[in-house]
């Protein structure tokens, strides 16, 4: 397969592990794994564990399952490891854990989307584990080397010390024997209130390669022989294309390929906004469907009919509102509308596909690493061991590059008829047209207050489009949808003796 070539950045990708060869991590630390990279050329260092790896020269790289788009993951993520670990955190580096990898060896990092902000939340335990466990075998190493007890020995900023004697050695000195070790069945964590580096002020560790323009985004990607796509899709969301006339298109400089997809059509050029102006040249016909005919003023009026329905679903009900209402002093109502929202990414929607030989490599800046494999072998009708994801850094994501990975699909689909490595990139407009919108919703605040002006009752209707419906279909009406909800129900940060809400579709 292709591999990177950067005009302008360096990037150091983390290279997918050959030969085809499956393997297994059990977690948490129970048995040893095949640790598929531990002779990484790119990091010529051994792995501890799926999390961490140390360089000869102590130089300890942790791995991160998560992606960064701004919101600090690649610091607070391997500070949770690095506390355990005992190392030095000023010869700490991040990387992006692979998503290849992850299917080869059982998901050994488990669930690598970026969503709901909750990637330290839920990551938390395993890291710290990791760390510990790490740092376990790395104490039981130098044990070994001095044939002393490990309980005799004790682990600080990256140096090993045994107590008695007052012999040290690094990590990186005993870091390929400690990747030869059993793995601990169990490790005792930290005592919160013995924390060093957690909860402590840090320089984020990926500021200043981004303020020298060292990172690679999507955008960035450059593969030898590389194409680049424009895109056009359907203007109705739904609509298929029912037809096509690309005869202009194809006479314009540098335009190789026109690839026409179900909703879409794409322009494969030398250049990106050689493309783009071909695009224009385009006569194509759509077919609009059934939401051809839907207006703004189809959809406002739909969600008022909601804030005055019957048949709504009480999503939460404390004391009684009614009696409550009635009993007030004073009663105040109001209406609040909310419209579609797009995520407006800075960088828009792009990916950069290769497809030969019955395999995959995408390079993508995707908040879901393991759904960009599935996404592209399913696009290219191949098993998901034959697909290669390379991580980029995000500009910007919101849930826009989360579950939604229509444009990796999109990439794989027309890199697939070309047979070339195509980097497809959205335009502006495309982008903000296509978006999956927040979306639109009413609300109608109904509240009783008693005669210090404190409420005593407050019904809430929303009336909106469920957000995990318009992903997944299948889940109509199975409920109440918290996450449309949010911020109503449980985690409502007022109480009201009598408080409701309610719920329209």
């Amino acid at each position: 397969m292709a591999s990177y070539q950067l005009s302008r950045r360096t990037f150091l990708a983390t290279a997918a592990v050959g030969g085809g060869v499956a393997l297994a991590f059990h977690w948490p630390f129970g048995e040893k794994d095949a640790r598929a990279n531990k002779d990484a050329p790119e990091l010529n260092a051994p792995e501890i564990n799926a999390w961490v790896v140390i360089r000869p020269d102590d130089t300890v790289v942790i791995r991160v399952a998560h992606s960064e788009m701004g919101q600090g993951v690649f610091t607070s993520l391997p500070m949770l490891v690095a506390e355990e670990l005992e190392c030095d955190w000023t010869k700490v580096v991040a990387e992006y854990a692979s998503p290849t990898e992850n299917f080869r060896r059982n998901r050994v990092w488990g669930d690598m989307s970026t969503n709901a902000s909750r990637s330290v939340t839920a990551s938390r335990q395993v890291l710290l584990h990791a760390g510990a466990a790490a740092r376990e075998m790395l104490i039981a190493a130098a044990a070994s080397r001095w044939n002393v007890p490990p309980s005799e020995c004790k682990a600080a900023h990256g140096v090993i010390t045994h107590l008695p004697s007052g012999r040290t050695t690094t990590f990186g000195s005993v870091a390929d024997a400690a990747a030869h070790f059993e793995p601990p069945e169990k490790v005792a964590l930290k005592d919160p209130k013995d924390w060093k580096l957690i909860g402590t002020p840090q320089r984020r560790l990926d500021v200043r390669a981004k303020v020298e323009g060292k990172p690679i985004y999507g955008i960035d990607v450059r593969v030898p022989g590389m194409l680049y796509a424009a895109i056009v899709h359907c203007p109705v969301v739904r609509g298929t294309l029912r037809a096509v006339d690309s005869t202009k298109a194809l006479r314009m400089k540098g335009v190789r390929h026109v690839v026409s997809l179900p909703d879409a059509v794409a322009v494969v050029a030398d250049g990106w906004w050689q493309a783009s102006q071909a695009c224009e040249a385009l006569e194509v016909a759509w077919d609009e469907g059934d939401n051809g005919r839907l207006s703004t003023a189809d959809i406002t009026e739909r969600l008022r009919d909601g804030l005055t329905a019957k048949d709504t679903t009480v999503a939460l009900s404390n004391g009684n509102v009614a009696a409550g209402l009635q009993n007030a002093t004073t009663r105040v109502e109001a209406d609040y509308f909310v419209p579609m929202v797009a995520h407006a990414t800075m960088e828009p929607q792009n990916c950069t596909a290769h497809v030969a030989n019955g395999r995959v490599e995408v390079w993508a800046p995707t908040q879901d690493g393991e759904a960009a494999l599935t996404v592209a072998a399913d696009a290219a009708g191949v098993p998901r061991g034959q697909v290669i994801v390379h991580l980029t850094m995000l500009g910007g994501g919101f849930g826009r590059r989360g579950p939604m990975q229509d444009f990796i699909r999109e990439a794989v689909l027309i890199a697939k008829e070309v047979g070339r490595p195509v980097q497809l990139l959205w335009s502006r407009e495309e982008d903000i047209r296509h978006d999956f919108y927040r979306p639109p919703a009413m609300a109608r605040m109904t509240a009783g207050l008693d005669a210090a002006g404190m409420p005593i009752a407050w019904n809430v209707r929303i009336s909106g489009q469920s957000i995990m419906m318009s992903l997944s279909p299948e889940l109509e009406g199975t409920g109440v949808e918290p996450f449309f909800l949010d911020g109503f129900t449980e985690t409502m940060p007022y109480r009201v003796p009598n408080y409701s809400v309610e719920y329209a579709v």
